[in-house]
């Protein structure tokens, strides 16, 4: 799975970032696999008598999934499903919680996996698989993949930009009801990186990003990318328009096309006055293309 994953140094090409969260969410790939494995190696009675089954009275309760459900203890559940192959459901942990739950249930309606995310895509803490019949065959902790930069981290991260508040649970979703930002973490290389997207980032005026058909969207993606060692943080793009009014480099200088055409009328000047050239004042002359014909002519 690690081939997928783009190296660090070249996560900040936009091209790239845009098929990496494409694939992300396309595929559904998370990194969890990267966590410890704990094995179970002889069913668990306790864990037998204590599992989990599918909520059947609280799926009446979403009318079949299609509305967010509030438990006592302010648990959202807002996406559930069940059919003859088995079921599914999301959980919001309580504010201030930045967690979600992701449950899977078999057609018998035991558990069958119960993972935690933070935002959608990375998962935290201690995975658990159960067989049919309820026993616990596997454990995985998914904090043993992240380096130095811990999800906390990056929570913080986010509220010193003021997206969201950790103290109140402020910016888990948006007045739609919508996520704020989705995270994913990689590794390539023992490189470790975070990708932070914020989903309403830059407001959408950029034609190339607007679709063949129907309205466009009013914001794209703004994307950070953290180290994950070091908490080093770049925009994604920001290297992008940094060198995107470069019109010339010369000697390892980078120069617009206004610099460029000044700098071109001060050597055109100097070669003019060093060969005898009567240049009469305010004469507009046609320099371009001077420096490159002319300059190491001295």
């Amino acid at each position: 799975m690690n081939k997928n994953i783009l190296y660090m140094n070249n996560i900040l090409n936009k091209k790239n970032i845009y098929k990496l969260l494409v694939f992300f969410s396309m595929s559904g790939v998370i990194f969890s696999c990267q966590g410890q494995e704990i094995k179970k190696s002889k069913p668990n009675k306790k864990d037998t008598a204590m599992i989990e089954k599918f909520d059947f009275d609280m799926y009446k309760k979403t009318e079949q999934g299609s509305i967010t459900y509030t438990k006592n203890d302010d648990t959202e559940i807002y996406m559930i499903d069940f059919d003859n192959e088995g079921g599914f459901q999301r959980e919001r942990l309580p504010s201030p919680s930045f967690l979600i739950v992701y449950k899977e249930y078999y057609a018998n309606g035991n558990l069958k996996l119960k993972e935690t995310y933070i935002g959608e895509h990375v998962k935290v803490g201690i995975s658990q698989y159960y067989d049919e019949k309820g026993n616990l065959i596997k454990e995985v902790n998914e904090d043993q993949k992240f380096g130095k930069i811990k999800p906390q981290q990056v929570l913080e991260f986010l509220q010193e930009k003021g997206y969201i508040n950790l103290k109140t649970g402020k910016g888990r979703v948006d007045e739609d009801g919508r996520a704020v930002f989705e995270l994913y973490f990689g590794e390539q290389n023992k490189e470790k990186y975070w990708i932070i997207s914020i989903v309403k980032g830059i407001p959408n005026t950029d034609p190339k990003n607007f679709p063949e058909f129907g309205e466009p969207p009013a914001f794209i993606p703004l994307n950070y990318v953290m180290d994950g060692e070091t908490g080093k943080v770049k925009i994604e793009g920001a290297e992008d328009k940094k060198t995107s009014g470069v019109y010339k480099t010369y000697e390892g200088k980078d120069y617009t096309r206004e610099e460029w055409e000044a700098f071109e009328q001060k050597q055109f000047e100097a070669y003019a006055r060093k060969h005898n050239i009567s240049i009469a004042k305010n004469d507009k002359k046609d320099t371009h293309g001077f420096t490159s014909r002319f300059l190491l002519d001295e």
